[in-house]
């Protein structure tokens, strides 16, 4: 005996899947678009041009750290950033955490005595030291810490972290890195990506 079967569709079974596999690949299109363009304008837009602080957020002769992530990390991965000191006698001042003769980090240490004071920066890579006015104590360093330009607004600090001033040298012939002399000597600081090891130097 022949069986007929009715021609009625099979609600049983899937319709043609490529049209939701298709909204669904280019949702995931716009998805993944729309991050990598906000990726992309976060690295390019980089540091912050300034570092901003209340004046009385200093303490006389404590200074303060302020890092700048996008810089990156010295080989021992301290972040590289911005030293700001005030003191009595020199005012305000904003000193590159970087030591160029090593390319690494100084940090602050209260407790240690050097040349008649208190407290002093110290590079734990090559052992220079320096005052709290950037002056080099000891050690190798080449020159004095590099600085940014600080102004005043009211009652707030603003330090330009867009370039540095090029330290003085401690001998006037030093050899392998520039030094400011007669006049200031400027150099623009990436604000996208890690300091190059070369940065400074020339």
């Amino acid at each position: 005996m022949v069986q007929h079967f009715a021609d009625e569709p099979d609600d049983t079974r899937p319709r043609n899947p490529w049209p939701r596999l298709l909204a669904l690949g280019a949702v995931l299109l716009l998805i993944f678009v729309g991050f990598s363009t906000c990726l992309v304008i976060f690295v390019n837009t980089g540091a912050e041009p300034e570092l901003r602080l209340q004046l009385d957020e200093l303490d006389p002769g404590l200074p303060r750290f302020e890092p700048v992530t996008p810089w990156g990390a010295d080989p021992q991965r301290f972040t590289y950033g911005a030293w700001i000191v005030h003191t009595a006698d020199l005012g305000t001042q904003a000193f590159f955490s970087r030591n160029v003769g090593s390319t690494c980090n100084v940090q602050w240490l209260p407790a240690q005595q050097a040349a008649g004071a208190t407290g002093v920066f110290r590079d734990r890579c090559d052992g220079s030291t320096f005052a709290i006015d950037g002056t080099p104590i000891n050690g190798p360093a080449p020159r004095h810490l590099d600085q940014f330009e600080v102004q005043f607004e009211l009652d707030e600090v603003i330090v330009n972290v867009r370039s540095i001033s090029i330290g003085a040298c401690l001998q006037p012939m030093a050899t392998g890195v520039i030094c400011s002399g007669n006049g200031p000597i400027t150099r623009t600081v990436p604000l996208t990506g890690s300091i190059p090891a070369e940065f400074g130097r020339r």
